[in-house]
């Protein structure tokens, strides 16, 4: 059975166990942000091939609930910690604790798709150590979706120009959160793809038509909308690469480029 992507079902989903569900951030988060899921889980469902698969979602299990209730896929939610594992149980996610500034990996050559969506930028490290980590979590032709945002997006164009602060501290994890403490032009992160041993990469800029939560930034994606026709201001990085090694039956179907795309 081929996989398929069906608006209908996915908006409810999304609505009875995203937006009604128990997560990490408030309920009004998910339906703001909803482009960008709708977004991600297409690009899932075009790369993952038929179900059931095994995949990974690195932080808060957003994506993996959404491929179990919409697939049945057998997905796997990893973390720090957190009190949405037992909803997370409930619905069919297993939960497991991985510290990725951690030198342990607890998993070996296990799933076939892994969403790391919007969590690169929120770790202290190298981001080829932290990517060659998850690519050891997957299998031989297994894929990696990667969102993060674009160090040139306009926001952080006017920061700079006015002098305001983009990063937050940068420093080693502790039980606090952290914030962004790096974030990666398409140049940059291709290279730390490239250095952990991904092949077949894809970048493209992407910007999700969502309205910001603050005043000052709603204003300013409203004044510059026309900008993002230029790729290179727009919002996100969106990454698609695959673990060396297509095994036979592999999913979803080998890119032609390894340098990327706008």
């Amino acid at each position: 059975m081929s996989r398929v992507f069906d608006r209908q079902a996915f908006d409810r989903v999304f609505e009875e166990r995203i937006v009604r569900g128990r997560f990490n951030e408030v309920p009004e988060y998910y339906p703001r942000y909803r482009s960008r899921y709708v977004a991600l889980m297409k690009l899932y469902a075009e790369l993952a091939g038929p179900p059931p698969v095994d995949m990974l979602d690195i932080g808060g299990g957003q994506c993996a609930t959404l491929a179990t209730a919409l697939w049945g896929d057998r997905a796997v939610m990893a973390d720090v910690g957190g009190k949405n594992y037992d909803y997370l149980n409930s619905q069919g996610v297993r939960t497991v604790e991985w510290n990725l500034c951690s030198d342990v990996v607890p998993f070996d050559s296990e799933f076939d798709m892994l969403m790391f969506s919007e969590v690169i930028e929120h770790l202290p490290l190298p981001g080829h150590v932290v990517l060659e980590r998850l690519r050891r979590a997957l299998r031989p032709g297994g894929i990696i979706i990667c969102t993060t945002p674009n160090f040139y997006r306009l926001r952080n164009v006017v920061y700079t120009a006015i002098g305001k602060r983009i990063y937050d501290n940068f420093r080693m994890p502790t039980d606090k959160g952290l914030g962004h403490v790096i974030e990666y032009s398409r140049d940059h992160l291709l290279w730390q793809f490239q250095e952990a041993g991904f092949e077949d990469i894809q970048i493209s800029h992407r910007q999700f038509h969502h309205q910001p939560h603050k005043l000052h930034f709603r204003l300013l994606s409203m004044i510059g909308y026309p900008l993002f026709l230029v790729p290179r201001f727009r919002d996100v990085l969106v990454v698609t690469a695959r673990a060396p090694g297509v095994k036979a039956g592999a999913t979803g179907t080998p890119a032609t480029a390894a340098t990327g795309q706008t």
